[in-house]
């Protein structure tokens, strides 16, 4: 009835069956390493079936030290991981599953370049999303990714991208399958990070209307996206923090069943950038002594040029707690030491309302337009630390990007709710594919935020 009535409003698009491009590539994540163990290393993961019984072939052979059925949620998955010794600046390769995967780590200090998007939705399973066919946002979010991973660096390519909550809006884990279906082996190549959103907790949006048998309180999404967070500090083979199950305890109403906080705590570099993200699903006390350990970190890293808070929420409510939605946080580390010498230069990324809009000038950011209902808007939010180091750059790709000396930028593809602004997706993938992200910031297309 609840789906009937999400209809017939247009908040939420018929459940439809959509066609699955798989590209047929092992599902691997690359996670950027809890930065207290150094920097030259990642976590390298691989997502495939619990049931396959065909093991697992890597190069190197010892890659993966974890291997596991999920646990408590998406048990049809197995996660196997392990951290990589990498070299930055150099391409490290690992063969999973007879697929080739060329890892590349920037050097301290070098600059970098990458997407990040929030609140990605393209089906109507479990919410609304109800602008998920106009925006085609299943192929056009997986293509301006794979477009976007498919030049090296020094030919303009990205070396990260983000997810920052309310990822596909997924219940049982399928629909992060599909999406992740679609992505090349250069995407699944790049670093990658994620942030729970309330949705990813509870799929209805709010710890009110949990249901403590099927809703994945971020179980599923913490295994699934194989961060190298807080809770690997004292054991990297074992590093999730399994020790509350989500069926169990008390009320999911009260928050009393979620997974551990140190799943999500997360500080890292890469490049010139820092980051510190976190879950503003648990309260201060949770999360306050990792924000003065982060800036503790941060108080050393003086190839440090811009340090971002990343997280999910850009307000209280729906399952985030008192004072922890990003701004708050952000404005809440200004006065820690290590964080405090940083003043405008320690910035932000979030989503949840489903807009993408600089929100605090030369500060915040917010990147969630990617088919929810909101403000309509749909395009690609890019950050590029690379303008100090271009001067020297001889590739006529990287020349190309010379011209922007901005931090970040937002591509507009399409505005669901105004026609009149056009469709620019094809002119922007062709952009990325002949001249890549970088080469492209000072065509036309491109808006700086910063």
């Amino acid at each position: 009835v609840s789906r009937m009535v999400c209809e017939g409003v247009g908040l939420c698009e018929a459940v439809k069956d959509m066609a699955i491009t798989s590209t047929g590539i092992p599902d691997v994540r690359v996670t950027p390493v809890y930065a207290s163990k150094g920097y030259a290393y990642v976590r390298v993961s691989l997502i495939d079936d619990a049931s396959a019984a065909e093991d697992i072939t890597t190069t190197p052979s010892d890659l993966f030290t974890y291997s596991q059925p999920f646990r408590y949620r998406w048990t049809d998955k197995r996660l196997s991981s392990g951290l990589l010794k990498v070299a930055p600046g150099e391409s490290t390769k690992v063969t999973i599953q007879g697929t080739d995967f060329d890892i590349y780590l920037p050097e301290e200090g070098q600059g970098t370049r990458g997407v990040i998007i929030a609140d990605p939705c393209f089906s109507g399973k479990w919410v609304g999303c109800q602008y998920g066919s106009t925006l085609q946002t299943l192929k056009r979010i997986t293509g301006f990714i794979n477009a976007a991973c498919e030049n090296d660096r020094s030919e303009g390519g990205i070396d990260f991208w983000m997810i920052l909550g309310d990822n596909f809006y997924d219940r049982s884990g399928e629909l992060s399958s599909q999406f992740f279906s679609m992505l090349t082996a250069k995407a699944k190549s790049k670093i990658f990070a994620a942030s729970p959103g309330n949705h990813d907790y509870w799929v209805g949006g709010s710890p009110l209307i949990s249901v403590k048998g099927k809703d994945q309180f971020a179980n599923g999404f913490m295994q699934y996206y194989a961060m190298d967070a807080e809770a690997s500090k004292e054991d990297s083979v074992n590093f999730l923090d399994f020790s509350q199950d989500p069926s169990k305890g008390g009320l999911s109403k009260l928050k009393a069943n979620l997974p551990s906080a140190k799943n999500f705590n997360a500080y890292f570099k890469i490049g010139n950038l820092a980051f510190i993200s976190y879950s503003g699903a648990y309260d201060d006390k949770a999360v306050q002594p990792f924000l003065e350990e982060a800036c503790g970190w941060l108080s050393g890293q003086g190839d440090v040029v811009n340090a971002f808070v990343i997280g999910h929420w850009n307000d209280g409510g729906l399952g985030c707690s008192n004072g922890m939605d990003v701004p708050s946080v952000r404005s809440k580390m200004e006065s820690i030491e290590g964080c405090s010498a940083f003043g405008n230069k320690l910035k932000y990324f979030m989503g949840h309302t489903h807009c993408n809009e600089v929100t605090e000038t030369g500060i915040g950011f917010m990147v969630a337009g990617m088919g929810m209902e909101g403000c309509g808007n749909f395009g690609i939010p890019v950050l590029d630390s690379t303008s100090a180091s271009r001067s020297n750059q001889s590739s006529p790709k990287a020349a190309a990007a010379a011209a922007a000396d901005g931090l970040v930028y937002y591509f507009p593809i399409q505005d669901a709710k105004d026609a009149g602004q056009g469709d620019k997706y094809n002119a922007t993938i062709s952009c990325f594919e002949q001249k890549g992200v970088g080469g492209c910031l000072a065509a036309g297309l491109a808006t700086k935020w910063a």
